[in-house]
């Protein structure tokens, strides 16, 4: 039955993807999902490489978000593109399973639920740095049991387009942080529920390099400190004891790694290493922070939805 499917946009932006965006798309092209009740769209976020070249050969929608570099500008550009009542979220080096989208919107059917977040596991684990962030990076159960209000990555996330675009969609002044930022304003202006689905699964392919690993968490950091101004929880992580905390678990694990000491999480003596790059990017996040050379997009809560109304 045509009508037992909500019609589905599938937004995935993407900068720079050209290594992964194949797959990704192989993957979407492929759902077990009728295929008139979905489309995908593409969401190119001044891409320098050849990821467009690579789009278009896929029966996919294309477009261009230039104007703001951001995901969460890039997603409201798909959001404004696309014609699904639900709106799907998925990054480009993320690869959906076959039932993935079947699995992620069903939720949505029940009236106090205001947004779905799927789970989200490792592609690949082949090294060090893949297998630390395969336990502590990018988990969406850790996302959901946040002990203030549970929120959704933006690598596996559903949502009503009525509620994205009651709220101004994603706040495209956020280069980082904006997954938590939008669940958290959905659950306290809408009063609906955000439930995690562990079967809408996506496997994210991780940083594969040290330096990779350094970047991640030095983005974590500038999250939290673009955070610390609308939310209590994150207020204090600004001042000068975070870093003193980075300085010190950086050094614990440094030792621990030398030692060649057992980790109480599982994880190889070889993670130890891994997690002192972690608080290495957490402390430069931090500092480029504290020096003022963080400079987030200067643009309105609503962008780019305020150019329909225009037109």
């Amino acid at each position: 039955m045509r009508d037992a499917f909500p019609r589905v946009s599938v937004i995935v932006p993407v900068h720079d993807g050209a290594e992964t965006i194949g797959r990704c798309l192989d993957a979407l092209c492929g759902l077990d999902y009728p295929e008139h009740a979905y489309e995908v769209v593409v969401v190119d976020n001044r891409s320098g490489d050849t990821t467009r070249d690579i789009v278009a050969t896929y029966p996919v929608r294309l477009v261009e978000e230039r104007g703001v570099q951001s995901s969460y500008a890039a997603r409201n550009r798909g959001v404004l593109a696309s014609t699904g009542q639900v709106l799907a979220f998925t990054d480009a080096d993320c690869v959906p399973d076959r039932g993935w989208l079947r699995a992620l919107v069903w939720p949505l059917a029940a009236p106090d639920v205001g947004g779905v977040a799927g789970a989200i596991e490792p592609y690949d684990t082949a090294s060090t740095v893949e297998r630390y962030q395969a336990r502590h990076a990018i988990r969406a159960e850790r996302a959901f049991a946040h002990p203030v209000l549970p929120f959704a990555q933006t690598a596996n996330a559903a949502y009503p387009r009525a509620i994205v675009e009651a709220l101004g969609g994603f706040d495209a002044s956020l280069p980082f942080g904006g997954d938590l930022d939008f669940s958290w304003r959905m659950q306290r202006t809408t009063g609906r529920r955000l439930v995690f689905e562990p079967t809408a699964l996506v496997r994210h392919r991780h940083r594969t390099t040290w330096r990779g690993l350094m970047a991640l968490y030095e983005k974590n950091a500038i999250a939290n400190c673009l955070l610390s101004g609308r939310y209590p929880t994150y207020a204090s992580y600004p001042e000068l004891r975070t870093f003193a905390y980075c300085a010190r678990e950086c050094a614990r694990s440094a030792l621990r790694g030398m030692r060649r000491a057992p980790r109480a999480d599982g994880g190889g003596s070889d993670e130890h290493w891994a997690e002192a790059a972690r608080f290495v990017g957490e402390m430069r996040g931090w500092l480029r922070w504290r020096a003022g050379r963080v400079h987030p997009p200067v643009v309105k809560l609503g962008y780019p939805f305020g150019e329909r109304e225009a037109a």
